[in-house]
């Protein structure tokens, strides 16, 4: 089980761009949660940094909760982008993984987010992307 990022419409043809196990994605949806990238659906940022806020870009959190098939458009991926990259340079997951006791490393966690911050640019070039 886990999350992939397609490009194309999902089918059993589609090619994942990019994808996750769920246990990495909980902590890439929290940076996007954080980065104010996503917000609503009950979850909340918790270090509120400021410049991060969430503003009128941002996602319903509901279309990375569930792999339902979501589309993401181009103007929406430029904007996760940049936030996580955002995010990544104020050493929000640092920040953030201080409040866990068993998690995964910062340079892991960095890692999966540039990893998802590089899909959604290059989806932002293209027509955008789904959440399988």
């Amino acid at each position: 089980m886990g999350y992939s990022f397609t490009y194309d419409r999902p089918s059993d043809y589609a090619e994942s761009g990019c994808g996750f196990n769920n246990d990495q994605m909980n902590y890439v949806r929290l940076i996007m949660l954080e980065a104010g990238a996503i917000d609503g659906n009950g979850l909340k940022a918790a270090l509120k940094t400021p410049g991060l806020e969430p503003t009128d870009e941002t996602i319903d959190a509901s279309n990375f909760m569930s792999n339902g098939g979501w589309r993401i458009t181009p103007e929406q991926a430029r904007f996760v982008a940049a936030r996580l990259r955002q995010a990544v340079a104020e050493d929000v997951i640092f920040e953030l993984l201080m409040f866990f006791d068993d998690a995964p490393s910062s340079a892991e966690v960095r890692e999966w987010v540039e990893e998802f911050a590089t899909f959604n640019e290059r989806a932002a070039a293209r027509d955008g992307y789904y959440v399988c």
